[in-house]
């Protein structure tokens, strides 16, 4: 079973881990309004096209609006090979020291 956490955890994954690769699910338009520094912006919608890109010796961290998308990205992946971790509620309540802002 892939582990969950909370939105505030994350600080800690991108401070202590250095095999990691944070993916937001989010489109591309919410990704630039606010993104987490160093995520990676794969839409869940297009999820049919980048999961066998995806990197098995990482520790994927998904992370969408509410959480709803990165716990199914989780379901599928994690059968098939890959280290997977959700973050619960997604970034909607983010504030910490790792958030862009953009447009």
């Amino acid at each position: 079973m892939f582990q969950t956490i909370p939105i505030w955890e994350i600080d800690n994954y991108i401070e202590y881990y250095d095999n990691i690769m944070i993916i937001d699910l989010r489109n591309n338009q919410s990704y630039q309004k606010s993104h987490i520094k160093g995520a990676v912006n794969l839409p869940y919608e297009e999820m049919d096209s980048w999961t066998r890109t995806l990197p098995k010796d990482k520790l994927l961290i998904f992370y969408c609006a509410r959480g709803g998308q990165s716990m199914m990205v989780c379901r599928n992946l994690e059968p098939h090979g890959y280290k997977v971790v959700s973050i619960a509620n997604g970034i909607a309540y983010y504030r910490g020291k790792y958030m862009a802002w953009g447009r």
